[in-house]
């Protein structure tokens, strides 16, 4: 399974236009993927607009993002954005593929930067660590980057709130099952956001 991630930075004030382009491009048939989510921004880049596609096929998914660049207008309503950001990810292969279905409404998409050889040692921390971590809050998705910055990767984890958000995370590290042994090593940067889906998101 891969997925494409999109992030959107509308300009000020453009937040609604944006959104109103989004909807009408996601439920249209201009694409081959599956919208899995869109969400905006809560704590992190400030109305910025995620945008979460699944792919069974890399074909459809470069052809998709081939035409969005000749098209000039990705996702529509590009004179209301300052910005638009689109990378590739893969699965980690012991995630299973993120299914629609209401899991927040809170949604934090963690990216971290590894270290060149990072991504394989990592891959099997978390093979180990997450069923155990997956006990006290469910990681929804796990992925690799293909392209841009190298090697770097995306977790996502949904929460009931923000407080819901703390408590888990809090009584993980209390507990001794995160993070993973010997991950933190291998790590080099990193970043989080906290979105929350829109009203036409399937990940809800």
């Amino acid at each position: 399974m891969s997925y494409a991630v999109t992030t959107i930075t509308p300009e000020i004030g453009g937040l609604p236009k944006v959104l109103e382009g989004v909807k009408a491009a996601v439920t249209g048939d201009g694409f081959a993927g599956t919208l899995l989510g869109c969400f905006t921004a809560e704590i992190g880049g400030l109305n910025q607009v995620l945008i979460l596609q699944a792919y069974d096929d890399d074909r459809a998914l470069a052809e998709d993002r081939a035409r969005q660049v000749l098209d000039g207008n990705p996702f529509g309503a590009a004179e209301h954005y300052r910005e638009i950001r689109s990378s590739t990810y893969a699965s980690f292969d012991f995630v299973p593929p993120i299914t629609p279905g209401k899991h927040g409404p809170v949604y934090e998409f963690r990216i971290y930067g590894l270290k060149a050889a990072g991504l394989k040692p990592t891959i099997e921390l978390w093979r180990q660590a997450v069923p155990e971590r997956a006990k006290v809050s469910p990681l929804l998705g796990c992925m690799y980057a293909i392209d841009g910055d190298l090697p770097r990767f995306l977790h996502i984890w949904p929460y009931a709130s923000l407080d819901d958000r703390m408590a888990k995370r809090t009584r993980s590290v209390e507990i001794g099952i995160w993070p993973p042994k010997g991950g933190p090593a291998h790590l080099a940067s990193m970043s989080s956001g906290i979105y929350l889906p829109t009203a036409f998101s399937p990940l809800s």
